[in-house]
């Protein structure tokens, strides 16, 4: 009995049992019907992949323009940079596309027709601004064309921003350009009164050169007289010892007594005194002329010389005035550098204003998105090669059971 149900067990641990020498049998065994399996999944995905349409990608990258707006900082307000939006909300912008139907009919396409069915696809790059837009289509010029639309209206939608920037911008230059104007013609006028004032120190100079000129010639004047009174003087001097000689001489004649020889003697030396006494008359007179001349030149120095500190007075009044016509013009300098770097920032800001930023206009990728070709031989290379084993263990496995049956 015990040897009956062995007999009858060892069958059954037989077949549960997986021996890899009997399934590499089955493979060698059933070899070509998985080649060709193999090789007919791989043509019909050649085939496939033929037949299919070739899918392009239409890519171009955007970013977020650039707008001004006026920020306070301390006392005054400055013109800060800023993104005219966020490059996720842009992103978000794109994605959902709200202007399909708009350019739709600004292309003048049907609405209803498969080709004019377009995917935008968007990706932010990392660390940057950068959005990558992606449209896959089988009709890449058709995609092309419609990418470029759609960034004009993605332009267009944020046109009004740019446009409150570049209002606010361009009153902002007006103001800056009436201010630098305004100072222009301050700088203009206190120019023209420094040349004024300039042509006046000219003349009080001439006019002080001519009074130094006129003091000179008195003084010269003066040296003059003072030599004709020392000259007169000194003849006086001479008349006077030469008159008390003979005064002297006279006087010893009549000492002598009544000589009628010195009667002419005697006229000679009265006629002679008398001479004397007119010639230094004449002499005191001149003399006397000299003196009132020297003090009508003193007097003529003493004015001169008034007229001299008056006109430095003048000098020193218009000297001021000039030293704080200088200290204006560098002030409007100052004034007018200011604005004029500010009227340069704000024309270079006006230029690069933008609402949306094209940095890479649409492009159609030479190597076509889909179909993959190897990718698709591949992957029906390994499917086909798993049939081949699937079906070749279960022919075997169908023909086994049939023969055991």
């Amino acid at each position: 009995m015990e040897k009956e149900t062995n007999e009858h067990r060892e069958p059954y641990y037989a077949e549960d049992e997986i021996d890899l020498y009997e399934l590499i049998q089955v493979l060698l065994k059933r070899k070509k019907l998985i080649i060709g399996i193999f090789l007919i999944a791989v043509i019909v995905a050649i085939a496939a992949s033929y037949m299919m349409k070739p899918v392009y990608r239409v890519s171009a990258v955007v970013g977020p323009g650039k707008i001004y707006e006026l920020e306070p900082v301390r006392d005054a307000l400055i013109w800060r940079e800023k993104d005219i939006d966020t490059p996720e909300n842009i992103e978000r912008l794109i994605s959902q596309n709200p202007f399909h139907h708009a350019i739709l009919t600004q292309l003048g396409w049907d609405y209803g027709d498969p080709k004019s069915r377009f995917e935008i696809k968007t990706n932010v790059q990392q660390r940057t601004n950068y959005i990558f837009v992606n449209v896959d289509s089988a009709e890449p010029e058709r995609a092309q064309e419609y990418l470029n639309a759609f960034l004009d209206k993605i332009d267009e939608f944020y046109l009004q921003r740019t446009q409150v920037s570049e209002t606010l911008l361009s009153n902002d230059l007006e103001k800056i350009t009436a201010d630098r104007q305004r100072i222009a013609q301050d700088k203009q006028s206190v120019l023209q009164e420094k040349k004024l004032l300039n042509n006046e120190k000219k003349r009080v100079m001439n006019e002080k050169q001519r009074l130094n000129n006129q003091i000179g010639l008195a003084k010269n004047k003066l040296k003059i007289l003072d030599t004709q009174s020392a000259r007169l003087q000194k003849q006086i001097e001479e008349i006077k010892s030469n008159n008390e000689e003979i005064i002297k001489q006279r006087d010893a004649v009549l000492a002598r007594g009544h000589n009628p020889e010195d009667a002419m003697s005697l006229l000679l030396y009265s006629n002679t005194i008398q001479e004397n006494l007119t010639q230094i008359d004449r002499l005191n007179l001149a003399l006397e002329n000299n003196a009132i001349q020297r003090q009508q030149l003193q007097q003529e120095m003493k004015d001169l010389t008034t007229q001299l500190a008056n006109l430095d007075l003048q000098l020193s009044d218009i000297d001021a005035v000039l030293a704080n016509i200088d200290i204006k013009i560098k002030r409007l300098e100052g004034q007018n550098s200011e604005p004029a770097a500010q009227q340069n920032d704000s024309k270079l800001h006006a230029v690069d204003i933008s609402s949306v930023r094209v940095v890479q206009e649409p492009l159609i990728d030479p190597q076509r998105v889909s179909p993959k070709r190897t990718l698709m031989v591949a992957v029906a290379g390994v499917l086909g090669l798993f049939v081949g084993i699937f079906a070749a263990f279960a022919v075997e496995f169908w023909q086994s059971h049939k023969v055991y049956t």
